[in-house]
């Protein structure tokens, strides 16, 4: 794949990422002909090593991990750098006017949807949350301020129905490996004229938390589902029931024949743990108790764990 570019010449790179959906991109600029000379990462809170920080471990590549880009000490080493252009791609944290002046109009930034949609830290969750039938990624030319920047490339992606958050991530992910090697050559070459995104049409996509993956059963069985599938398995939509958080990780949604309570189990059997909402019933087929694997709701039912009670009313409060 990277022999296909060894006519253009070989760029320096300075890479930003953290996400797992970042280690990608850089994997493929690390077997291309151009040189990635650092990684910015965000560091890791716990034991574990990111994918991010397994590639440069490979590769030998140095790897700054601050906290903030705003010290004067990280800006001493940044400008140290000789760089042709900066890729940033589910970094995390904010890049600030004194480093977008070091190297102007260098940095370009990944954004998975098709901007001025969904600026904001989860683009991805809220097109599936809102039940857009339309994403996609987009390249910018970053700004001072976050997403606004100038469009040097846009691709668009037809939500299929019941995509998940793991799979659009990789979908568009692909999306943007295939052409991410192109689109930097073009970009240093000057072959792309920014354009200015279109403001008026500005949607945002804010940071999705835990208190919003808590399943209210004052809201559809349609959006319950919808819920499910954009905020596995992080942050994790859960019930709670005896001060435990249960995840629910799978829905099938089920027509009313009769109305029941808001929130009642209706039934509990092999084929699921089924729950009325304010409108039709969502069947529950696979969970997680905490401390627990992920299993089917009918291995669940065979462990005989006294959680579910038929007729017993859950989060009954609007």
């Amino acid at each position: 794949m990277s022999h296909k570019y060894h006519h253009e010449k070989p760029l320096k790179i300075i890479f930003a990422g953290t996400m797992d959906f970042s280690a990608h991109y850089l994997n493929l600029l690390l077997l291309s002909h151009h040189t990635v000379s650092v990684i910015l990462t965000k560091k890791k809170t716990k034991n574990n090593i990111s994918p991010i920080q397994i590639l440069s471990n490979n590769y030998n590549i140095p790897i700054l991990t601050p906290k903030s880009l705003k010290k004067k000490k990280i800006l001493k080493k940044i400008r140290k750098i000789i760089s042709n252009i900066i890729i940033v791609i589910a970094y995390g944290i904010i890049i600030p006017k004194d480093i977008l002046n070091i190297f102007p109009k260098q940095f370009i930034n990944i954004h998975t949807s098709l901007l001025p949609q969904l600026r904001g830290a989860a683009p991805i969750q809220w097109s599936i949350l809102n039940g857009d039938h339309k994403t996609g990624i987009t390249i910018i030319q970053m700004d001072k301020q976050i997403d606004t920047g100038k469009i040097l490339y846009q691709k668009p992606y037809n939500i299929k129905k019941n995509e998940t958050i793991t799979s659009l991530t990789k979908k568009l992910s692909n999306i943007g490996i295939q052409k991410i090697l192109n689109i930097i050559n073009n970009i240093h070459n000057k072959k792309y004229i920014p354009q200015e995104q279109n403001h008026k049409h500005t949607t945002y996509a804010i940071k999705t938390t835990k208190k919003m993956a808590e399943i209210n059963f004052f809201i559809s069985a349609k959006n319950i589902e919808k819920m499910i599938r954009s905020l596995n398995p992080n942050p994790g939509t859960y019930i709670t029931i005896k001060n435990k958080n249960i995840k629910i990780l799978e829905v099938k949604i089920l027509k009313n024949k009769k109305k029941y309570q808001i929130g009642e189990i209706i039934k509990i059997n092999n084929k699921g743990i089924q729950i009325q909402t304010i409108k039709n019933i969502i069947n529950i087929t696979k969970i997680q108790i905490p401390g627990k694997k992920i299993i089917q709701v009918s291995e669940f039912i065979n462990s005989h764990q006294k959680i579910f009670f038929k007729k017993k009313i859950l989060n009954n409060k609007k």
